[in-house]
């Protein structure tokens, strides 16, 4: 019997979707890690697939793609199957404010982020012309100051309500106002000595069955989150979109583009969709 498909995706509720019915299968070994560590673990040769974020698909493959370890040199592709984005307010993808925005000094990023984080500073650049420090969570020391914002992703992010918070940017409704395209956060990434094609069928599946499961999947995370299953239904069903079509590519080229033009990712990237037959 062929080895399982290892597939890594998030640990969020915006993920469930996109991996409905895969820990059930003997073909696949499923696994959730934050999205800081999935580009680790492609790289290592750990996973055949991942939800990986969009900004670490283009650091994986500037200057012409790193060689990947495992049972081959390797890099990764992108495969024509699904996405993690939005077109408008997310929900989960946030920054929370504890002063004015013109006093903002010290923002806090989030651990767990990877995308987000830059497209945080992004926006707060090009929306809300403003050049903090950023820095991730015990960077200064114990007694660094408390941040002036912070960057909130995932479960986390959709169910704060931080105190003291006097604004609070959605990133997906930001870089709608500016782009007016869809955002892409993350999308299944393989390493190049998978199988693809059995991934793409696999994946496709589980897509399926997922979008039309997440009435469900909202009921069964309501009671794990705390948070109304309306809402969840809502988020699942209207704020997060899991299309990777022609105007998702376009949005997430534009958001590399202005990351290399910001210094926030390497230049010499591009897309690169797995061909099937």
């Amino acid at each position: 019997m062929p080895e399982p498909l290892r597939i890594a995706t998030v640990p969020y509720l915006n993920g469930r979707p996109l991996v409905h019915g895969l820990a059930e299968r003997d073909d696949v070994s499923l696994s959730a890690a934050p999205p800081s560590h999935l580009g680790d673990l492609l790289r290592r040769g750990e996973a055949d697939a991942a939800l990986l974020p969009s900004i670490e698909y283009f650091r994986l493959t500037a200057g012409g793609g790193e060689r990947l370890r495992g049972r081959a040199p390797a890099g990764v592709v992108a495969l024509p199957v699904a996405a993690i984005g939005s077109r408008g307010p997310v929900g989960s993808v946030r920054v929370f404010g504890y002063t004015e925005p013109k006093r903002v000094r010290r923002v806090r990023l989030d651990p767990e982020s990877r995308t987000s984080n830059v497209l945080a500073r992004l926006l707060l650049g090009r929306v809300m012309h403003l050049s903090p420090h950023f820095a991730m969570p015990g960077e200064g020391g114990p007694d660094a100051r408390p941040p002036d914002a912070e960057v909130m992703i995932g479960d986390r992010a959709l169910a704060a309500a931080p105190d003291g918070a006097e604004w609070v940017m959605d990133l997906g409704e930001a870089w709608d106002h500016l782009a007016r395209l869809p955002f892409v956060y993350a999308f299944w990434t393989a390493r190049t000595d998978a199988n693809l094609a059995h991934l793409v069928a696999v994946l496709s599946e589980a897509r399926d069955a997922g979008l039309a499961a997440r009435p469900a999947i909202a009921e069964t995370a309501a009671g794990e989150l705390g948070l109304p299953a309306e809402r969840l239904q809502t988020y699942l069903e209207h704020m997060v979109r899991y299309d990777f079509g022609r105007r998702e590519q376009k949005g997430l080229v534009g958001f590399y583009r202005m990351a290399v033009k910001d210094g926030l990712a390497p230049a010499g990237s591009r897309l690169n969709l797995a061909r099937m037959a």
